[in-house]
């Protein structure tokens, strides 16, 4: 197959920080290439120079062998260049197919105006043409993760994207939803469409990839056929070392139950099922679930989130009423939502400013005025506990990577010293090495006592960090299991509604 698009030499640096290292890329026509390697290690910067938001210090483009220069995404769109972050751009307040052709609406040839009839029936046949059954009349707001974000594909291939980058395409997807994703990615690249897939999911890869390049620190390691490779290859390739992905720890079992949070048929207005259950201290309990199980409904519920509630809570013995998130705080309890970025970081501010946040009463001086040197100490010493890097409390949040910036969510509310601690999704988005350094702090904090509630819909994690783990289902509890005594295939069919 030809080249599609080459880079050659391509270096990027922010200050003093080199982001990318004299790196030699290329893409077949019609392939689909992905992208791998840790938070940080320059996946996004390379996108980010293709698609024209930045441009390199040094290197050269080539696209269909002519040497090109993209200054800005207007002039990415025109190569034929289309992307999909991982943030969704999608105007919620706009119809499907306003969205769609947003800035390219189409004309009226007779009165050279805008023409809405004709802008939904180009829409009807986009969708229709991958198989997707969505009115281009309705209101975005109205869609599920996964259905926006099909609509982003789409709205890229009404542009004829010749190239089209896919920055984490799966992400709050459901299973269905990501089989139509890559069943559309096929029959694209029977069209000779080009695509750049970014993944943290290994398996993704291995499903419809043709190629893999994986980035360290900035630099290209190396370029695999998909097929003739294996996950402890690219692993390595990765971080640098091995990590066993299919290690299962022998579970721990509570016969002398210490019983710290009892849960009995609670239920608040954004729950669908009253639920009942124990979790004992220094446990760490997975629950589990396919998308609209109620996972993370029941995790805002726990830490006072929703309002008002039914049933019973019980911390320590103590039966308690958790009507607000401050109440949840004062039991003791931590919440590391499932969106670092919208609910759990304030982005444009420091790394320190961050930590402090929910536990400002640790820095009040007597004149209620913030003791600054307390604060950069507290923070330093927490952020280094968790292994932060680069290890300066100064930092703006939003310029880390998204491993370390989930980092800074639990440091939060780990300097408070919780006893219970709700993550939902807490490895969301962030790479093989990331996610490790997460389990491993989730255990560090079971062996100091620490009660652990991970939401997850990743089973290989809960099988590997958990002690016991409970299967929703339409908000019901359908199955509890221990990860050395079961499968990640039974987890799946008790979520699926299988025996």
């Amino acid at each position: 197959m030809p080249e599609i698009l080459k880079l050659v030499n391509i270096k990027k640096h922010f200050g003093g920080i080199e982001a990318l290292k004299g790196i030699d890329f290329s893409l077949r026509e019609g392939e689909i290439h992905a992208l791998l390697g840790e938070n940080g290690a320059g996946k996004s910067t390379l996108i980010k120079i293709i698609t024209g938001v930045h441009q390199a210090n040094e290197g050269e483009i080539f696209i269909d062998n002519k040497k090109t220069v993209i200054l800005n995404p207007i002039e990415a769109r025109e190569q034929g260049i289309g992307v999909i972050y991982q943030e969704l751009s999608l105007i919620e307040s706009l119809t499907v197919g306003e969205n769609i052709f947003l800035g390219n609406e189409p004309v009226s040839r007779i009165f050279a105006k805008y023409d809405r009839d004709k802008m939904y029936k180009e829409s009807i046949k986009y969708l229709k043409k991958f198989g997707i059954d969505i009115n281009p009349k309705e209101y975005v707001y109205n869609l599920r993760m996964g259905q926006k974000r099909i609509i982003e594909i789409v709205k890229a291939l009404a542009l004829d994207a010749k190239i089209l980058l896919l920055d984490e395409p799966t992400t709050g997807m459901s299973a269905k939803e990501i089989d139509t994703l890559f069943e559309i990615m096929d029959s694209l690249r029977q069209k000779k469409v080009t695509m750049i897939y970014i993944s943290h999911y290994l398996d993704e890869v291995f499903r419809v990839c043709d190629r893999a390049t994986v980035f360290r620190n900035g630099e290209k390691i190396n370029t695999f056929e998909v097929q003739n490779t294996n996950t402890d290859e690219l692993v390595l390739a990765m971080i640098g070392k091995s990590v066993k992905l299919d290690n299962i720890p022998l579970s721990k079992k509570f016969h002398n139950k210490e019983i710290i949070l009892k849960v009995e048929n609670f239920k608040t207005n954004i729950m669908k099922e009253k639920i009942s259950f124990e979790v004992n201290k220094s446990e760490i309990l997975g629950i589990t679930g396919i998308i609209g199980a109620g996972k993370s409904e029941l995790a805002n519920s726990l830490f006072g989130a929703a309002g008002e509630c039914e049933g019973n809570l019980y911390i320590n013995g103590e039966k308690v009423r958790i009507n607000s998130t401050l109440k949840a705080k004062n039991y003791k309890m931590a919440f590391i939502p499932e969106d670092r970025k919208s609910e759990g970081l304030f982005l444009d501010d420091t790394i320190e400013e961050n930590t402090l946040r929910a536990n400002i009463h640790l820095i009040e001086k007597k004149n209620k005025l913030l003791d600054k040197k307390l604060q950069t100490k507290l923070a330093t010493q927490i952020t280094k506990d968790l292994e932060l890097f680069p290890l300066d409390v100064k930092m703006i949040t939003k310029n880390l990577s998204g491993g370390n910036q989930q980092k800074v969510v639990i440091a939060k509310w780990l300097i408070g010293n919780p006893d219970i601690i709700i993550m939902d999704e807490p490895t969301r988005g962030i790479d093989v090495g990331a996610k490790e350094e997460i389990y491993n702090q989730i255990r560090k904090l079971s062996n100091l006592g620490k009660t652990t509630i991970v939401m997850s819909s990743e089973y290989n994690e809960l099988m590997r960090v958990c002690d016991r783990i409970i299967v929703l289902r339409q908000g019901l509890i359908v199955g509890e299991l221990f990860p050395s005594e079961t499968s990640t295939q039974e987890i799946l069919a008790l979520s699926l509604g299988g025996n």
